[in-house]
């Protein structure tokens, strides 16, 4: 028998003053009530109540038991208000992954926003290229391009993002400007690497799809690199719209071979699969929702 079974059934007795009274309080029958206070007074040694036919009343023991219980139910309901008032506030430190020019340039001002309305609140965000493990490296969020299929992680859709192909206009003016994904063959091509892998550029053009391996002239697993390269007329870079709307306004960059469309990929939020979701992580991904999906900054 637990040490902790029967305190709080005496207590209800007092409170109310009879065993069928504490049984409608508890939800359960009058002989569950008589029985678990019965075996508190076996385990215990000594009787807490005084029974009659009329009224019950505490005995010497019984009421410095009962005072004491008192106490501890008052005190396990203020630890579970205070959980449940702590669980309704952003607050401790929310750590956070994010790819590097995604966040300097639009999860860094997102933060800031989201700050102002939960100042209690610290934050650790760092910028990886690679996919972080949420357990083994202590991430609460991880934001990426493309959702991950790890069973115990849930994947939250932010935004959309597109692929663009863009060269310089001085790269165009030298080379030539591609119309289908064919003349990428023989083009100076700027190819991003994935653990010494080079990716191919997939296309759709209505029911035509197309995935090309240009003619890599410069390659690279930063993103950050490529953009520069094509800002420097190195050659064709293929990269999503979030990298390079910024260079496509100034006119540093121009898109091209626009009949054909990148592919889109989900810029995703991904935490852990938890039954109870803190209030800092279900905040700030409510936020992060409602701020990229009302419009994309880029």
């Amino acid at each position: 028998m637990s040490q902790w079974e029967g305190f709080e059934e005496l207590v209800k007795v007092v409170e109310v003053g009879s065993f069928s009274g504490a049984a409608r309080a508890l939800g359960v029958s009058k002989g569950h009530i008589s029985q678990r206070v019965s075996q508190l007074e076996d385990r215990l040694g000594t009787r807490l109540l005084h029974r009659t036919t009329r009224k019950l009343s505490l005995t010497e023991l019984g009421n410095l038991y009962y005072q004491r219980s008192k106490q501890v139910i008052e005190d396990l309901q203020e630890i579970e208000q205070t959980v449940s008032e702590f669980q309704q506030r952003a607050t401790g430190l929310l750590k956070i992954s994010s790819p590097n020019l995604l966040g300097e340039m639009h999860i860094v001002p997102a933060i800031a926003d989201f700050l102002k309305e939960h100042d209690t609140l610290e934050i650790e965000l760092n910028f990886f290229s690679k996919k972080v493990d949420l357990i083994e490296d202590g991430y609460d969020v991880a934001i990426q391009v493309g959702a991950r299929t790890d069973i115990n992680v849930v994947n939250k859709s932010l935004a959309n993002t597109t692929f663009q192909l863009v060269a310089s206009p001085r790269f165009l003016n030298q080379y030539g400007t591609p119309e289908d994904p064919d003349d990428l063959k023989l083009l100076r091509c700027l190819m991003f690497t994935e653990y010494g892998t080079s990716k191919p550029w997939r296309f759709v053009s209505g029911e035509d799809k197309m995935s090309v391996n240009g003619m890599c002239y410069w390659h690279s697993s930063s993103g950050h690199c490529l953009l520069a390269a094509a800002r420097q007329g190195m050659g064709l870079a293929y990269l999503p719209d979030y990298y390079v709307s910024e260079d496509i306004k100034s006119g540093s960059l121009v898109p091209v071979m626009e009949d054909w469309c990148g592919i889109e990929r989900d810029i995703v939020a991904i935490y852990q699969h938890r039954r109870h979701l803190s209030a800092k992580v279900k905040l700030f991904l409510d936020f992060m929702q409602n701020r990229f999906q009302e419009q994309r900054p880029w």
